[in-house]
């Protein structure tokens, strides 16, 4: 607290400074809205592009829970019933 404001100056300053805030806060909600679902979305696809390189070429996701596991070539199964 400076010397020169009182309880009453510290309350106007602090209830001045939270309405700027929450002003701001109203103003970034939607586009913190549309960086949420676009996060989403690229975590959806960079899993869905791991499952198909897995598939297709045998290759570990770098994510690090799969770092102990090397590479492999996948198995081409002529008759997908065999795996049943």
């Amino acid at each position: 607290m400076k010397d020169t404001e009182n309880y009453e100056q510290l309350l106007e300053r602090f209830y001045k400074r939270t309405t700027q805030l929450e002003d701001r806060q109203k103003e970034l909600e939607e586009s913190h809205l549309e960086y949420i679902k676009i996060d989403r979305d690229l975590d959806r696809l960079k899993g869905s592009i791991q499952a198909i390189e897995y598939c297709a070429y045998g290759k570990m996701p770098g994510d690090g829970n799969h770092d102990k596991f090397k590479d492999h070539r996948p198995v081409k199964h002529g008759n997908l019933d065999a795996l049943d």
